[in-house]
C-alpha cells in the first residue's frame, strides 16, 4: 500500500511539471508560436535559399523591433485619451487634432520603415522576391482574417456544420 502511494505521489509530480509554463507577457507562448509559424510562411512564400535566410531574417528582425517600437509610442499616445474617457472628462476638438496629427506622423513613420526594409532586403533578395515581401503582409492578414471568420462563424439551425476535407 505504501509504495503505490509513493509510486502515485511521484507520477502526479512529474505530470504537474510536466506542464507547460506560464506565458511571458502579452500573446505568451502563442506569440512564439505566431512567429514561428510567420517565418515558416515567409520562407515558403518567397522560396529562400538557406543563405538568403541566413542574412534576410535577422533584417526582419531589426525591422520587427523598428515597428515595435512605433506601435509602443502610438499606444503612449492613446492612454491619457483614454484616461480621459473612463473617468467622463470633456475631451476638446484640438486634443483630438492634435492626436491626430501624432498618429498620422506615426503611420508615416510605419510606412516608411516598411519601404525601408524593402528596399534594404534587396542586398539579400531577388526582385521577385522583394515584390512577394511587399505583398506578403496584407496576404496574410486577409488569410487570417478569412479563417477567423469560418472559424467564428454561427452555426447553421438544424444539424452539425460541415466540416472541410484536410485532403
Amino acid at each position: 500500500m505504501n509504495k503505490t502511494v509513493i509510486i502515485f505521489s511521484t507520477l502526479l509530480c512529474a505530470n504537474l511539471y510536466a506542464q507547460p509554463g506560464k506565458s511571458k507577457g502579452p500573446g505568451g507562448q502563442y506569440s512564439e508560436r505566431m512567429e514561428m509559424m510567420l517565418i515558416w510562411k515567409l520562407t515558403d512564400e518567397l522560396n529562400l535559399t538557406e543563405g538568403q535566410a541566413e542574412n534576410f531574417f535577422p533584417l526582419m528582425r531589426s525591422h520587427q523591433k523598428d515597428v515595435m517600437e512605433l506601435r509602443r509610442q502610438e499606444k503612449i499616445l492613446f492612454e491619457p485619451m483614454y484616461k480621459k474617457i473612463k473617468s467622463n472628462e470633456n475631451i476638446t476638438q484640438p486634443e483630438v487634432n492634435n492626436l491626430l496629427n501624432k498618429i498620422t506622423a506615426i503611420d508615416n513613420k510605419k510606412s516608411k520603415t516598411r519601404v525601408d526594409f524593402i528596399k534594404k532586403s534587396s542586398d539579400v533578395l531577388e526582385p521577385d522576391q522583394q515584390l512577394r515581401l511587399l505583398m506578403f503582409e496584407p496576404k496574410v492578414k486577409s488569410e487570417v482574417q478569412r479563417d477567423m471568420r469560418e472559424r467564428f462563424k454561427p452555426s447553421k439551425r438544424g444539424g452539425m456544420k460541415k466540416q472541410k476535407r484536410r485532403f
